[in-house]
């Protein structure tokens, strides 16, 4: 277990992690945000494999955890902290479409935050969001994230939101 909360927790993928996790790629609402479309069984093993693999080699510009509810093993989601083309930590974070509306994507941020600042000791860290994904935008407000820039996506033609939070704010 990297962090906990009430309800949650964060802790390394694994590989038998394969099925929950693909269930969460391959459903089209939860990846609406993320890749504008599902992944497939193969991409998603593919890229459990690099994570894995990143864990192996101790890269902490690419992480991407699990995210449990207290007292299972099971993963409901994900979140990650990936250094950006601009050098920054940005964190993201994703949740099975039949756990939504239970407020643990505030939970979450509030998890992959705590270790970022808390325990990384980052002076800040940043979020990127689809304007449309209203409740992104609502947790991420909520957590007390700056709106630094609003533009459009140059990939997708859609309005997107730069938040950012700095370790005094915290």
């Amino acid at each position: 277990m990297i962090i906990k909360s009430n309800r949650l927790y964060l802790r390394k993928l694994k590989m038998d992690d394969l099925d929950h996790l693909h269930k969460l790629q391959s459903n089209v609402n939860v990846m609406r945000y993320i890749t504008n479309r599902p992944k497939t069984l193969e991409e998603t093993k593919n890229e459990l494999n690099k994570i894995l693999q990143m864990y192996k080699e101790k890269n902490s510009d690419f992480e991407v955890m699990a995210v449990c509810k207290n007292g299972t093993n099971q993963l409901i989601g994900t979140c990650a902290v990936i250094k950006n083309v601009s050098d920054e930590f940005e964190i993201g974070y994703r949740l099975t479409e039949e756990e939504w509306g239970n407020g643990y994507g505030i939970e979450i941020a509030s998890l992959i935050e705590d270790y970022c600042i808390g325990i990384r000791k980052l002076n800040f860290i940043v979020a990127t969001v689809e304007a449309k994904n209203v409740y992104s935008v609502k947790i991420l407000e909520k957590k007390g994230f700056n709106l630094i820039l609003e533009s459009i996506d140059d990939e997708n033609d859609e309005l997107t939101k730069y938040y950012r939070k700095d370790r005094h704010i915290y």
